[in-house]
């Protein structure tokens, strides 16, 4: 069954309308008796269907598809992550060049370990005349 409401009645009683549509009844809201808009229940949204893995083997060649199979494969996958391994390793080790610089003489952000002592010296003062 279709019913139909004014505007103002539908912005004063607008969860109420959204909840009889959530129902399965539509609602018509009318501007001086021309309707205007329908309201009604959205689409349920389908099931979600399981994840399929391994999507992208069909683009595979059957060379790469036997390659993938083969133990040869997994030696070659053993040898890159003990390759990552060395070379994160290799990083931690090398020394790294020591700058004048701190933190605080590169950053822009003004944080409490950046103030100069002058200003803290200004602050304590106001604090003080309280």
């Amino acid at each position: 069954m279709v019913r139909q409401v004014n505007l103002y009645v539908a912005k004063t009683h607008l969860s109420r309308l959204v909840e009889d549509a959530a129902g399965g009844e539509e609602i018509v809201i009318a501007k001086n008796g021309k309707p205007i808009a329908k309201l009604s229940a959205a689409a349920e949204k389908p099931a979600p269907t399981k994840r399929e893995l391994g999507q992208w083997a069909k683009y595979l060649t059957p060379d790469e598809i036997k390659y993938r199979n083969s133990p040869q494969f997994w030696r070659d996958w053993k040898a890159m992550d003990a390759e990552i391994e060395r070379d994160f390793a290799r990083g931690l080790e090398e020394e790294q060049p020591e700058d004048d610089k701190t933190w605080r003489d590169i950053s822009s952000t003004r944080t409490p370990s950046s103030i100069s002592r002058k200003s803290l010296t200004r602050s304590a003062k106001k604090r003080a005349k309280r």
